[in-house]
């Protein structure tokens, strides 16, 4: 009653409508009020208002390495450009050398000695150490050649994790049954825990995709036969995916496609051209859904050591794609039309906001000590309070709406 007298025009904005006002704010005033109290933070760090934010992005953005080796964190650049096609292009500073995996706008970056998990839309980046695994009974960290790695969500809990294993070479899995590692380190809590092998001996593998709770691994066998390995995140067990007939060579890949699992595989003999083969949401049915010509349509001849992978399907069904010389194509299949887009685009991955955060605190501590360079792009500024004050002006501004606010009398 006190408190009343004390504040009688105060005004008491309950959660389900502070949230509303906040999913109609701009991303940079999103974050900027994180500032401005706890219980701010509390609502747009909320699984709810994540989703519900995540949910009103009407098209996905395609996310590119800006290459920059002076050896400070990788950071997402201010801006975008929107090349031909209407496809908007961002941009993430960083190494383009350095093995890249991305899982719902969040990327996991692999250094030679730890592994980086940025979400490039709240700025939070988190380093942590490999490990060490048992190679042949000596210790060894982590080196290329050693491991597979993979970065996903675990659908169930939202937790993000990232997964290695010890690979052997085709020769040794003839000769040897060595002792292997697999093991899953949980960004949330920065540890690591050891998995149950998978249902079959591991050879080379290439780069892995997340679909759905999964991390998948497509496998380069002795014979070539198409073989995909899958990690159920919840669960955290290996299990075999049935893949169709077909041959795996070095132009064979497999990608997230609108969070459906693909396979694309780009043809290089007699007819050249581009299939693309998915699957429905419980990965058991595959159909060719593209079969792309490519002949005098891609601006080069060159066929041999060259590949494309697809990155985006609209919802018109028109697909964006790139080849292995940072080529940027679009595909339209009403008008079988092939649009250049852009060239030397070092594409990540197909991208959208998520506000998603992480854990406070990294496993190793940053900046890390190594040499930098001065780099030509100048550092982006923190937020003061200048910025603050304007972002709360903003806020109180859709506030006062009769719609939005009651009066506490």
């Amino acid at each position: 009653m006190e408190e009343e007298e004390k504040n009688p025009s105060s005004i008491d904005i309950v959660s389900d409508l502070l949230e509303d006002i906040f999913l109609r704010l701009p991303l940079k005033s999103i974050l900027i009020s994180k500032n401005v109290s706890k219980r701010w933070r509390s609502i747009l760090e909320s699984k709810t208002f994540v989703e519900r934010r995540m949910s009103l992005q009407k098209k996905r953005k395609i996310l590119a390495a800006y290459n920059c080796k002076c050896g400070w964190e990788p950071r997402l650049l201010p801006g975008s450009s929107r090349c031909k096609g209407n496809e908007e292009i961002v941009y993430l500073h960083c190494n383009a050398a350095r093995p890249s995996l991305s899982c719902d706008g969040l990327v996991c970056i692999l250094e030679p000695h730890w592994i980086d998990v940025l979400n490039p839309w709240t700025r939070q980046l988190r380093r942590y150490g490999f490990g060490f695994g048992t190679i042949f009974g000596v210790w060894s960290a982590f080196s290329p050649g050693n491991w597979a790695m993979g970065f996903g969500k675990d659908k169930v809990t939202g937790s993000y994790k990232v997964v290695k294993m010890c690979l052997l070479s085709l020769s040794e899995i003839r000769v040897r049954d060595p002792e292997m590692e697999y093991s899953v380190l949980d960004v949330e809590t920065g540890e690591w825990r050891m998995l149950s092998p998978p249902p079959c001996k591991v050879s080379a593998v290439k780069r892995s995709v997340s679909v759905n709770g999964s991390i998948y691994w497509l496998q380069n066998t002795i014979d070539r036969v198409c073989k995909i390995l899958a990690l159920d995140l919840h669960k955290e067990e290996f299990h075999n995916v049935s893949v169709p007939a077909m041959s795996v060579t070095q132009e064979t890949h497999i990608v997230n496609l609108e969070d459906c699992l693909a396979i694309a595989n780009t043809d290089t003999n007699a007819e050249w051209k581009l299939e693309i083969w998915s699957t429905d949401t419980e990965v058991k049915t595959w159909t060719k859904t593209y079969s792309i010509h490519l002949e005098n349509r891609v601006a080069s001849l060159e066929r041999q050591n060259r590949w494309f992978t697809p990155v985006s399907v609209s919802k018109e069904g028109n697909i964006v794609f790139y080849d292995n010389h940072k080529r940027l194509f679009k595909y339209y299949p009403r008008k079988n039309e092939i649009l250049y887009l852009s060239a030397d685009t070092s594409v990540i991955s197909s991208f959208f906001e998520n506000l998603a955060p992480l854990p406070l605190k990294s496993t190793l501590p940053y900046p890390h000590p190594r040499r930098r360079t001065k780099c030509p792009l100048s550092r982006p500024n923190e937020f003061g309070i200048l910025d603050i004050i304007l972002a709360t002006l903003v806020l109180v501004g859709s506030i006062w709406s009769p719609l939005l606010f009651r009066v506490k009398l």
